[in-house]
């Protein structure tokens, strides 16, 4: 049971500290002008002859996805605040705050710099980034089981698929963007990954069934890490802690982008990206697995309370052997080396927009859909665009998603030697006094700076 606290607390201690970049803004999508648009749809050009962005000032983001928040888990009572499990929380209550899967997702994309220049009949970026993906993604089942319990003369929980996972990585990213006509422009972006670290716990097919003449657990759990990320074995061979060293490159892989803008007419344009498409390979990961996977108790048969001539109480004796067992179920042991392949989170996304005024004003429509993890996500974004002057334009938009609704607004100053940017995706958020969110999270809060040459 000590490692699976651990495996907790480390997940929850990776997805707030990598809350502190991520994503790009989807609001920069129409933002003409912006040098960063091109981490959207590698066909966007740059309005300048070059530019060069810098750590930390180049792309700059505060990210949260998640379908619960702290309400979901605690519930405020008079002066008091009580968590889901409390007996005077009632469970149609609490489970109704529940989701089939309960995610928190937070990604980073940490601009460490970034050069483009045009030449070659285009546009040309070299970029290098740090990247990382965590997630915790936690089935209904489970928080049943411990609201629940037995409620009735048979009860039965299925807890499918409890994972916990992160991957981390360095990117490399060369790409080229073009106008074939004066209507069809198209990009590319070709990119070299190094990874960094992985790790992921997963929890299969866990089956929980309990009646009034017999209590049954039984299931499989598997560890993985990658290097960087070390198991420590005790003298029984289980896992009984992990620590961090002896760091370096623990996996190789390729990604790309892809994306075209075509102008219908001098008002109308259409777009089309996918990004992230590839994988890295993670070399030489520990593996471990639980082996003890079933857990049964019928009851105490024939044991008095009484100690025996030898000392020893059969009561005791049998209670020690039921917690022994059952804390076997949390155990894992070494399962040898062996190599992981894990998918990008490749994300498509799907534009209209139409211009007026001369295109001082335009409407943008964004759909997105994100693939390669437990959860898809989709999002469709409608945005209004504002073009005043040649060194300014802003954007505000409403999008809707599989998560929740929201509103966002962004603000862009390109003038010839500079380009700066601040905004935010998702506005409407409710959070605590500790700034955490109340309710399903999903927030997306950035600015950037470049300089043009």
């Amino acid at each position: 049971m000590k490692i699976i606290k651990k495996i907790i607390i480390l997940t929850v201690f990776m997805t707030v500290a990598s809350i502190s970049s991520a994503q790009t803004l989807h609001s920069l999508y129409f933002l003409e002008g912006n040098n960063q648009r091109n981490l959207l749809n590698p066909a966007f050009t740059s309005e300048s002859n070059g530019y060069v962005s810098f750590p930390l000032l180049g792309n700059f983001n505060v990210t949260a996805n998640s379908n619960v928040g702290l309400g979901t888990f605690f519930y405020p009572r008079g002066n008091e605040m009580l968590t889901f499990m409390h007996p005077d929380i009632s469970i149609d209550e609490a489970m109704s705050k529940f989701k089939s899967t309960n995610i928190i997702e937070a990604d980073i994309n940490m601009n460490i710099v970034t050069v483009g220049f045009n030449s070659w009949g285009g546009t040309n970026t070299i970029g290098l980034s740090v990247k990382s993906q965590t997630g915790a993604y936690v089935p209904k089942d489970l928080f049943a089981f411990l609201k629940e319990g037995q409620v009735a003369s048979t009860t039965e929980y299925n807890i499918d698929n409890l994972n916990i996972q992160t991957q981390n990585y360095v990117e490399l990213a060369l790409g080229h963007a073009r106008g074939i006509n004066d209507k069809l422009s198209v990009g590319a972006k070709v990119k070299l990954l190094l990874g960094a670290l992985y790790a992921k716990a997963n929890v299969e097919n866990m089956r929980i069934y309990m009646s009034d003449e017999q209590w049954r657990i039984n299931g499989r759990g598997t560890l993985a890490g990658s290097k960087g990320l070390n198991f420590v074995y005790d003298e029984d061979g289980n896992i009984s802690d992990f620590d961090f060293d002896n760091f370096g490159v623990a996996g190789y892989g390729l990604g790309l982008d892809l994306g075209a803008i075509y102008r219908i007419t001098e008002s109308a344009t259409v777009s089309l990206a996918i990004t992230d498409i590839g994988f890295i390979s993670w070399k030489d990961c520990s593996l471990a697995e639980n082996k003890n996977n079933e857990f049964v108790y019928d009851g105490f048969d024939n044991i008095g309370t009484e100690d025996n001539p030898d000392g020893s109480n059969d009561f005791d004796d049998a209670a020690d052997e039921i917690w022994d067992n059952l804390k076997a179920m949390g155990e894992f042991s070494d399962g040898g080396k062996g190599g992981k392949t894990t998918s990008l989170y490749t994300t498509i996304r799907a534009a209209g927009e139409y211009g007026i005024l001369n295109n001082k004003i335009s409407f943008g429509l964004l759909a997105s859909v994100r693939l390669g993890a437990p959860k898809v996500w989709s999002e469709g974004m409608l945005s209004a665009n504002f073009r005043p002057t040649s060194w300014f334009n802003a954007a505000i938009n409403g999008s809707v998603s599989n998560i929740r609704s929201s509103m966002g607004a962004v603000l862009n100053f390109h003038p010839k030697a500079v380009n700066f940017f601040i905004g935010a995706d998702y506005l409407i958020a409710k959070f605590s006094k500790q700034f955490v969110p109340v309710n399903a999270a999903k927030f997306n809060v950035g600015m950037g700076l470049s300089f043009n040459f």
